[in-house]
């Protein structure tokens, strides 16, 4: 079997030269899917209405979804299996698409037949819907994993409230910036992602949140 290369996409930033490069490199990595996901379930959890029940089930929902992709992660860099911490070869992402999905997948089964608040579960649903498409789609283009998730908090955010919306999505834009800056997606590639997650979380939840109980 034929050695792992070690070497990111062709062109990818990955030291900073200069202020904007830092300054693109930390939104990258403190505005990460992961960070993201944190951010949707601590929007779910409030919008439950309940604290208490609202944080219960989002810490549920958090630990299945991202523990394992979690865990992934870091025993594949550690390995050397990616590129760099970006996972910027879109090759690398396959793996973590799948995991992902499934954990997301596994969570949607749990928070369903448990009969979880509807702001959770269709949190869950959006994640999932939008992984799915995604890892689809990166089977033959690198759709922006970073864009995806931060447009789907702007969006939740939105929903609840405008004020708050509107922060979210100038972190969205200088997401967008970042990704760019760094030369890990095209500018088609972050829109497609943003677009993707808006209207998948728009979608589910004005289903689920209205039609459940």
């Amino acid at each position: 079997m034929a050695p792992h290369s070690n070497h990111p996409t062709p062109g990818v930033m990955l030291e900073a030269q200069d202020g904007r490069d830092r300054l693109a490199l930390g939104l990258s990595k403190h505005l990460s899917p992961f960070s993201s996901l944190v951010a949707g379930h601590v929007l779910a959890a409030i919008a439950v209405g309940d604290a208490r029940v609202g944080w219960a089930w989002s810490v549920l929902s958090l630990i299945i979804q991202l523990l394992p992709a979690m865990t992934l992660y870091r025993i594949r860099m550690r390995q050397g299996r990616y590129s760099d911490p970006d996972m910027s070869r879109r090759s690398d992402r396959n793996e973590m698409y799948v995991v992902g999905g499934i954990s997301l997948l596994t969570s949607v089964v749990v928070l369903y037949l448990a009969n979880a608040p509807a702001p959770v579960l269709a949190l869950a649903v959006s994640y999932t819907v939008i992984a799915v498409a995604s890892g689809v789609v990166n089977m033959w283009w690198k759709i922006s994993m970073h864009a995806s998730a931060i447009a789907a908090v702007a969006t939740l955010a939105t929903m609840q409230s405008r004020s708050l919306g509107a922060v979210m999505w100038v972190l969205v834009v200088a997401v967008f910036w970042a990704r760019l800056h760094t030369r890990n997606h095209t500018l088609g590639q972050v829109i497609a992602g943003s677009i993707l997650a808006t209207t998948v979380v728009f979608g589910v939840f004005r289903y689920i949140v209205v039609s459940l109980p």
